[in-house]
This record gives structure tokens, C-alpha cells and sequence, in this order.
């Protein structure tokens, strides 16, 4: 065999070999519970060894000529093979020097640092601002180290189907190993080595001998028992007689009462477990939960005497979508359908065969249902034993008994009700430190929940993480003739509609739409345009006024068609108040079918008179924004830099389909940016269009600049935990591709919703930080 057939073969020789071969120290042990393995680990090494040696002697013998195909592929091999060849030697000699030092202690080795290490790269610390002592929201978990996470492997002689038969049987000898046990099916994990790495228990079964073969696989590292220690606490919260909403637990017992619009705010925490720098973490931060005091039952009451005719639409657009809790389970439910055509008086099947849900309540939870003609609400749950065939699990709830959780729409448009709320959700740091202190002494305090701890060899310390911090000098602000500083809190408005901005485009030819009625709201627009333009230093003109004598969605349609010019810069409707709908008309022809900046104002905004001058103004420094002009801008010492930013959403309408957001600054003072929007499908990866926007950028970049960028900085969200090593893998060598030599790449991963605080510690803590994580990928780019 020779060419490409005996290369291949070698590769397959080596695929064949790498599997048979150890992967390390901790690797799992052959179950031996039906076949009986055993092999030799030297020979896997010499014939690796030896098929390496083959590989380079082949690749040595073939001449080619370099092109594409497997001309290609096999230079590239010569090529790796030579590089490895030389490190191989590197090393030897190196070696061989060593070995002449005589009585010599060998230095000690540096840790290797591999690739899924790149996330933890060593620690550099700035030298501006002032250093600071700061405290984090993470309690220290101990563990005991006679304990860990045991990983076994359970198999039942004669075969046993039911995976719930199969934890009845091992709970019968639940005290021989230790108590303290989780079990799937299969896998079985224990806080204890057993004595023995296979351990026999025979249990008694109908006349015959069930034997139950419990073997040792290995001992799980502390990155591996991150889920189990989760789980773990998820208990301790049980036992604490919390509610569980998603991923947050809140505490029933201690409701705030808002009387006025009957909402109880309940308090709660949301803790996760990972491994740190300086060990075992528990990170634990504070959360609140909305929670309505009228049942759906008046919710609907009210809703029919509101609109009668429009009744069933109403009512599904304001419940399908939100949660509800049932107080009588505490459990929550998510509202998929309203069922009017059945009520209580309607019978389903249970285990004791067909019944109503009037007897059912009565029966189960002694409770009688006073509306027996109300409808149902309809949730539908995917159960978690069989993902793979998507069963669904149906539940009919009674509006009587639910109550609806979280902020709702007419909830967060009244001003006055979200800042009641924010009294009690807006927590200071010093609450901040009691809600953990509390959260400490309710677990030390409660014998089950440190029983769960300690059964696993976990102990929780209260002492909270010290560390240090920079903090950095007061930012400068830099308008078109002044500075100012941005202050402690970086609060600067009343100056930025008090100054001329940086950069301004006058409005010489624009448009205002509006219907008849609100012809007060479009004359308040301009009289108060005039006063603040003066200040700002924009000079505007007499726009083009369209007046609408119906508020339809296809009146506004046709007047931007007949009066949007191509040397329009701007153009403005004034809607009678606020439609999702009509909004994202009047978008959508102003982006897609007559691409034009757009302005769309609430009249209601415009008629108040106390405020007027102040939303105006606000008005003014975004149209300016949207023309091309620029506000302000910072102090920033880089040169030759491109900073871009990137986002993704998914819609959770279309789960399969995402959208990626990209923009780009395309001068020094980073006022003025590129942007697209990439549109991807789900068998799509989201970085193809990426880069494919980030080369217009820089090219966009060159035509403006007359050179490319020599650094380039980019912000990547929308990237959780576990994306960050495909991030690393797939997404960046692509940027470099496009990059090439010229210019380096500095790749941040941004992450917004993480419970991370940071407090600045006096004598209390006073100032909260921040609430913003920033990965730096350390690969083989060079950063600014």
C-alpha cells in the first residue's frame, strides 16, 4: 500500500491505539460485571511509539507538489510532523544538559496550564486608580477530607427493568452503605468508600435471589460533584420551607404587604455552588418575588365586567404566558391554555378511576370549591423521565385556588406602584450582608438542612471573601466646548442637555406625523425644540407637518409612503398612545421598505406640562444620535483600535431561529459605528455571519480611515459557562482567520446575568460595584 492508502491506514492505526490507551490517573474502572478485560499498557505504548515513528517516515518519502486536496493535507502533516520533531529533539537536548548537573535538586516544575485552563490565566493587577478592600457575596464550603464523591456502577442479577423497582431494592440495604446515597438506575454515587471494590448484597425476591453488584469506579474530582452539591443545596432549601420559582427559592413565611394594589413581595435567595480560587464556593444573593393577593377567579370577574363582548380574547391575552402559584402545594404553574369549556363539575381519570375536581380537591386537600362554574386553566409540563419521546404531563388548575406571580404590563406601566415595589427590591449592601447572615444562621440553625451537609462531609463557613481592588479616578466627560466630570455615581444628564454636544447635525428637512387630536402634542414638540436646540447648539427648521384624521396602522403606512423624500433626514409620528403593533409598522417601513431614522413619540408625553421640557430634551439629543451627530465622549488612550461589540437573542416564539447583533467604531473618538444585525436559523452557527460582518467593518473601517485598525477589541455576550470552551474553539481562530498577521485581537466574554456583588468595605459595606464578570480568553492573541 502506498500514497494516500497507506497514510490513511497508519491514521487508523493510531485512531485504534489512542483508544485502547490509558487517558490518566483518574481514569474509571472496567465494570468486569459481564465480560472480563485485561490488557497490557506497555504494549499500547510501544506500538503508539512505533506507528508515530512509521507516520514520520512515510510522510518523509512522499514527494508532492504543493495545491489543494491532499497535496495540501499531507504538506501540512511534513510540516507538524517537522515542528514536533524539533520539539521532540529541544527536548532531549535540554534533557541531556540536565543530566550533567550532578547533586543538583531539579527545580520544581511550573503547572501546565492546558487548553481548558486558558479561562484561569494569571493573575495581573493595575496599577491605576487606588487600591481598595472589597468583600463578595460567597460563603466558603468546607469539605471533609476522610469523605468525597464515590462513583459506582449497580447491575441486578437476574436483570431488573423498573428503575423504580431497582432503588426499592437498594434502599432494603440502604443502612449497609452508610445511609446517605444517590442513585439513578445505574450510576451510584456515596459519600463512602466501600471496602471492597465489588460489593455483593442478595435480597430475597418472590421465592428467588436478586443479587445486586456494586462496583467501584473512581473517586469524582471536585469539578465533576458541582451538580450533586447543587442538588444538595436545592434540599437544604426544602428543608428551610422555601418555593422554589426557576432557579430561585423564596421564603412564604415573611411576605411584604403592598395593601394598595394587594401584592405581597416575598424575599429569597439565589445560591450556586462552584469551585474558585480559593476553593468550594457558595454563591448567594438576594431575590424577590411579585406576588398578586386576588386569586384568577376575581382577575376574571373583573375582566367580564370590563369587556364583555371581547371576554375569551381578553382574558388569554392577560393570563396564557404567566406563572401562577397554588398556595395549597406551593407550586408554581405556567398557564398554556384556558379551558372554558370545562369547570370543576368536569370529571377526569385518576388512579381510583373517574372523578370530579370538586370531589378531588375535597378528597386530597379538604378544600370546597365555591365557583362551580368557572373554567380551567390548562398547564402542560414535559416530564423528565423520558425527554427522548417528549411525554407531557397535563395539569387542569382551579382560577379559584391560583395566583398569579410576577410583574405583569399594567403593573410596570403605573410609575408611582414600581417605585413602592423598589423599596423592598432595591436592597442596600448593608441588607445585602443581613439577608446572608440570615441566610447562614437559618441553615447552621436547622438540624436537617446540616444534617444533608454533613451526610456529604460539607460544612458551610460564614466568614465572607476579602479581596482587593482598584478603584479607578472620576471619568472626564467631553462635550463640544467644556468638560465636566462624571461624578461618584457617573451621573451626568443635567449636563448633557445643558452643553452644546460634541458633534451636531441640523435638522433642515424632516417630518412629523400625527393624528388631528393630538395637534396640542405636536405644537408642545416644536415650541419646546426651539428652547432647548439653543443649549444643545442644533439648529432645527420647520418640518413638514402630516396631520391623520383616523388612528389606523395603514394610515400611517400611507402617509410615510407618499411623504418620506430621499433627502429626508428624519421623521417623527406621534402616536395617541401605545400599540405594540402600530409601533412595529411604522419600524418596519422606516428600516426595511424606506430605510430612514425614525421617531416615535407617545402623545401623552408631550401634554404634560410639568415634564414636558425635560422629555423633550431627551427627544432632541436621540434625534441627533439617529441623524449621525454625537453627544459626548470620553478620554480614551488607545490608538488604531476597533472596539466591537456582539449579542445574540433568541426568540422564545421561534426557538429555532436567533438573532446576533454586531457593531463596530469607526473613528478614534468611538462616537460613530457600523452595525448589522445577522439573522441565523438553528442549523446554523450564529459566527458565520459574524465574521462575515466583522470583514465589512474593517473594510468600511479602511475606506473611512485610509488604513485598517492595528488592535482590535472585541465584547462578546450572550455566552454562558458552558459555551465558553466552544467560544474558544470555534469562534476565535475564525476572527483570526480574517485578521490575519496585521492585527491583534483581544476577545472578551461578557456576562450580565451572573449573582456575583462586590462591595466596598469600610467600617459597613456601603457602595455596591458592580455585577459584571468579565472573561478574558488568554489564547496565543496578543492583548493591548
Amino acid at each position: 500500500m502506498s500514497g494516500r492508502g497507506n497514510l490513511l491506514g497508519l491514521f487508523n492505526q493510531e485512531t485504534r491505539t489512542s483508544e485502547i490507551s490509558s487517558s490518566g490517573d483518574d481514569h474509571e474502572i472496567d465494570s468486569g460485571l459481564d465480560v472480563d478485560h485485561s490488557g497490557s499498557s506497555g504494549g499500547s505504548l510501544r506500538l503508539e511509539k512505533c506507528i508515530g515513528t512509521d507516520l514520520l517516515t512515510t510522510l518523509q518519502h512522499i514527494n508532492i507538489s504543493i495545491g489543494r486536496g491532499r497535496a495540501q493535507l499531507l504538506h501540512t502533516l511534513k510540516k507538524e510532523q517537522s515542528t514536533l520533531r524539533e520539539i521532540n529533539s529541544n527536548k532531549y537536548i535540554l534533557h541531556s544538559k540536565d543530566s550533567f548537573t550532578e547533586n543538583s535538586k531539579s527545580p520544581p516544575s511550573e503547572p501546565s496550564t492546558s487548553k481548558n485552563d486558558l479561562f484561569y490565566p494569571n493573575a495581573v493587577h493595575g496599577s491605576k486608580g487606588s487600591s481598595v478592600n472589597l468583600s463578595c457575596n460567597y460563603l466558603e464550603l468546607s469539605t471533609d477530607q476522610s469523605k468525597g464523591i464515590f462513583h459506582y456502577e449497580v447491575r441486578f442479577l437476574p436483570p431488573v427493568d423498573s428503575v423504580h423497582l431497582r432503588m426499592k431494592y437498594l434502599n432494603d440495604h440502604k443502612d449497609k452503605l452508610g445511609g446517605t446515597k444517590t442513585f439513578d438506575g445505574i450510576t451510584l454515587y456515596l459519600p463512602i468508600l466501600l471496602e471492597n471494590q465489588l460489593t455483593v448484597f442478595v435480597s430475597k425476591v418472590k421465592d428467588m435471589e436478586l443479587q445486586i453488584r456494586i462496583l467501584f469506579k473512581k473517586k469524582e474530582s471536585l469539578k465533576n460533584c458541582i451538580h450533586l452539591y447543587n442538588v444538595l443545596f436545592d434540599r437544604v432549601m426544602k428543608t428551610l420551607n422555601y418555593v422554589r420559582f426557576e432557579r430561585k427559592q423564596f421564603d412564604p413565611s415573611r411576605p411584604k404587604i403592598i395593601p394598595l394594589a394587594k401584592l405581597e413581595v416575598w424575599p429569597g435567595y439565589v445560591t450556586a455552588v462552584d469551585e474558585y480560587e480559593g476553593g468550594l464556593m457558595l454563591c448567594c444573593d438576594v431575590s424577590h418575588r411579585i406576588l398578586c393577593q386576588k386569586t384568577v377567579l376575581d382577575m376574571l370577574v373583573d375582566i367580564y365586567q370590563q369587556n364583555v363582548d371581547n371576554y375569551q380574547d381578553t382574558v388569554k391575552k392577560t393570563l396564557v404566558g404567566n406563572i401562577v402559584l397554588t398556595r395549597y402545594n406551593n407550586r408554581t404553574y405556567k398557564i398554556n391554555e384556558i379551558c372554558f369549556d370545562q369547570s370543576p363539575k368536569s370529571e377526569f381519570q385518576a388512579r381510583t378511576g373517574s372523578t370530579s375536581y370538586l370531589e378531588y380537591y375535597k378528597q386530597y386537600h379538604n378544600i370546597n370549591i365555591k365557583d362551580i362554574n368557572q373554567p380551567l386553566l390548562l398547564s402542560i409540563k414535559k416530564t423528565r423521565s423520558n425527554p427522548d419521546f417528549n411525554e407531557n404531563v397535563q395539569f387542569c388548575l382551579i382560577p379559584e385556588l391560583c395566583y398569579l406571580t410576577g410583574l405583569r404590563d399594567e403593573i410596570r406601566s403605573d410609575n408611582k406602584l414600581m417605585r413602592e415595589i423598589a423599596t423592598f427590591t432595591r436592597v442596600s449592601p448593608n441588607q445585602r450582608q443581613l439577608s446572608l447572615n440570615k441566610f447562614y444562621d437559618n441553615v447552621s440553625k436547622t438540624p436537617a438542612a446540616q444534617d444533608i451537609l454533613n451526610s456529604w462531609g460539607l460544612s458551610l463557613g460564614k466568614n465572607f471573601n476579602k479581596l482587593k481592588g482598584r478603584q479607578m479616578d472620576t471619568e472626564q466627560i467631553y462635550f463640544s466646548k467644556t468638560t465636566v466630570s462624571a461624578g461618584k455615581n457617573a451621573e451626568f444628564s443635567k449636563f448633557a442637555v445643558s452643553n452644546e454636544m460634541l458633534q451636531v447635525v441640523n435638522l433642515n428637512n424632516w417630518v412629523i406625523i400625527h393624528l388631528r387630536i393630538d395637534i396640542r402634542a405636536a405644537t408642545n414638540l416644536l415650541d419646546h425644540m426651539k428652547q432647548c436646540c439653543k443649549s444643545l447648539g442644533m439648529k432645527v427648521s420647520k418640518p413638514t407637518m402630516i396631520s391623520l384624521d383616523r388612528d389606523r396602522i395603514d394610515a400611517y403606512i400611507q402617509a410615510l409612503r407618499r411623504n418620506i423624500a430621499m433627502d429626508a433626514q428624519i421623521v417623527v409620528c406621534i402616536c395617541h398612545n401605545s400599540r405594540e403593533d402600530r409601533y412595529s409598522a411604522i419600524k418596519k417601513i422606516c428600516c426595511s421598505e424606506l430605510p430612514i431614522p425614525s421617531q416615535v413619540v407617545n402623545a401623552k408625553t408631550l401634554l404634560n406640562d410639568q415634564k414636558n421640557r425635560s422629555v423633550v430634551q431627551k427627544i432632541v439629543l436621540q434625534m441627533n444620535c439617529k441623524i449621525g451627530g454625537s453627544l459626548w465622549t470620553v478620554k480614551i488612550p488607545f490608538k488604531n483600535v476597533m472596539v466591537c461589540g456582539i449579542d445574540s437573542y433568541h426568540d422564545p416564539s421561534n426557538r429555532g431561529n436567533s438573532v446576533a447583533a454586531f457593531v463596530a467604531s469607526m473613528n478614534s473618538s468611538y462616537t460613530q459605528w457600523f452595525s448589522k444585525a445577522v439573522f441565523q436559523t438553528k442549523s446554523e452557527e450564529i459566527v458565520n455571519g459574524l465574521t462575515a460582518s466583522f470583514e465589512i467593518a474593517l473594510q468600511i473601517y479602511l475606506k473611512r480611515n485610509g488604513y485598517l485598525p492595528e488592535n482590535v477589541i472585541i465584547y462578546r455576550d450572550g455566552i454562558g459557562d458552558g459555551q465558553l470552551i466552544t467560544c474558544s474553539k470555534y469562534e476565535i481562530p475564525q476572527f483570526e482567520m480574517v485578521c490575519g498577521d496585521r492585527i491583534k485581537i483581544s476577545f472578551i466574554v461578557v456576562q450580565k446575568r451572573i449573582n456575583t456583588r462586590f462591595f466596598k468595605f469600610f467600617l459597613c459595606f456601603r457602595e455596591v460595584t458592580t455585577n459584571l464578570r468579565i472573561h478574558c480568553l488568554e489564547l496565543s492573541l496578543t492583548n493591548i
